[in-house]
């Protein structure tokens, strides 16, 4: 059994992830459903791209605080996951989960670019940046270095992104298409995560290691005869 205490990877783990679900989830259940009741199709769109784009650079943040949160507690547990009936198991799924849900954030965001491009940046001689529509001299005034290196890196971040909207074989109406289940899928595969969480924390009870150790030996020994 395992004594050590893993406070920084943990709260990294489960900060980002609740910000991942919550985020997602609010999304679809509140600003689409709040921008729907705009009078018109395009002016909802509109309200939805802007917000989502805004959010987007945090969720990305916060992903990657999950991430390193979950690497670290991986390889502080690697050896009692390995040696835990059933521990094991939920260790694959959620590794299998995460793919899954970085797969489907990624490419999400690419199909929103793309619906984000079409509301928003048609003008011609528009960046693609997400923060592009503000007023660069309301943006920058009273800003330090720090600040404009920010948002030099989500300007860039935009631009790589509408790259990969440009390149996508579908247009802006398919695209709304694809991105109205794909806004679903990511709270349902995040929620999965945190139910696989809260399992894999119940399995850290001393009563679940010893149960979970002792039938991993008595397999060993039963393959062993």
């Amino acid at each position: 059994m395992t004594n050590s205490r893993d406070t920084g990877f943990r709260a990294l783990h489960d900060i980002g992830l609740a910000a991942w679900f919550g985020g997602s989830l609010f999304g679809v259940a509140g600003l689409n459903a709040a921008a729907e009741e705009a009078d018109q199709q395009r002016t909802t769109a509109r309200i939805t791209s802007v917000g989502w784009a805004k959010w987007a650079p945090v969720n990305t943040a916060l992903i990657g605080a999950h991430l390193v949160g979950g690497a670290g507690l991986l390889v502080n547990n690697r050896k009692r996951a390995a040696a835990q009936k059933g521990a094991t198991g939920t260790t694959v799924a959620k590794l299998v989960l995460t793919g899954a849900a970085l797969a489907a954030t990624a490419y999400t965001r690419v199909v929103g670019k793309k619906v984000e491009d079409a509301v928003i940046h048609d003008p011609p001689g528009v960046s693609s940046s997400t923060t592009t529509h503000l007023d660069r001299g309301t943006t920058q005034q009273g800003r330090g270095g720090a600040a404009q290196a920010v948002q030099e890196a989500d300007k860039q971040a935009g631009q790589a992104v509408s790259q990969a909207a440009e390149a996508l074989p579908i247009g802006a109406a398919q695209a709304q298409r694809q991105l109205t289940y794909l806004q679903m899928v990511i709270p349902a595969l995040t929620g999965a995560l945190v139910v696989l969480n809260a399992q894999a924390g119940e399995q850290q009870k001393p009563t679940d290691q010893l149960r979970g150790v002792a039938r991993r030996a008595a397999e060993a020994v039963g393959v062993a005869a």
